[in-house]
């Protein structure tokens, strides 16, 4: 799927509408080759493919953090997301000159459909980053009740501190469910400035 870089992404033309009520929506985005992931979509402000270019590099910093991005004229921290979850370690990764960002929030976004508990964001807010993803798929209704918090034994055990679980799709496919608040909270960027 093409994003238009710097624009919103029309979400209901990426929905797939649910069987059941238990159900709850999720971005599915290839987060590195071969491995693909799920995060809440309602913490999920926007998609964007931004010049990684314009990315500025900022010393000191964590390997995750690529650097900031003027946002809409605020600043934007960019994280490389499969950095972070490898523990800082390097990963392969070949950036591209228009990168896919997912720009997460810690306050939940309901859905547009419901105003009357829709959470209006500042788009301004200290609280939202931008992830570098591989590349951002479709959004999949997934079943709480199947994801299961056991990761299998070819999985780093050091995930589980950024996962919900593991999802196994009705095809069969398993997706790795990331916890949104966990990653927000720990990739401690809005403390960096009074670090540098």
């Amino acid at each position: 799927m093409n994003l238009a870089s710097d624009s919103k992404t029309h979400r209901s033309s990426l929905v797939v509408e649910p069987g059941a009520r238990t159900q709850q929506q999720f971005l599915r985005f290839l987060l590195q080759p071969g491995l693909m992931a799920l995060i809440e979509i309602d913490r999920v402000m926007e998609l964007v493919n931004i010049p990684i270019s314009r990315v500025v590099p900022m010393p000191h910093l964590p390997p995750a953090v690529r650097g900031v991005y003027n946002w809409r004229g605020e600043i934007l921290w960019i994280v490389d997301l499969a950095v972070l979850l490898a523990g800082g370690r390097e990963v392969s990764r070949k950036y591209r000159s228009l990168q896919p960002i997912i720009i997460l929030n810690s306050i939940a976004v309901t859905d547009a459909r419901t105003p009357s508990t829709a959470v209006e964001i500042d788009p301004r807010s200290d609280t939202a980053i931008g992830v570098i993803v591989e590349e951002i798929v479709e959004i999949e209704w997934c079943d709480l009740d199947l994801i299961s918090p056991h990761l299998p034994a070819h999985l780093d055990p050091e995930l589980s501190k950024w996962m919900r679980g593991i999802w196994e799709s009705p095809t069969g496919e398993n997706f790795l469910v990331l916890d949104a608040p966990a990653i927000l909270d720990r990739a401690d960027v809005h403390a960096i400035p009074d670090r540098i």
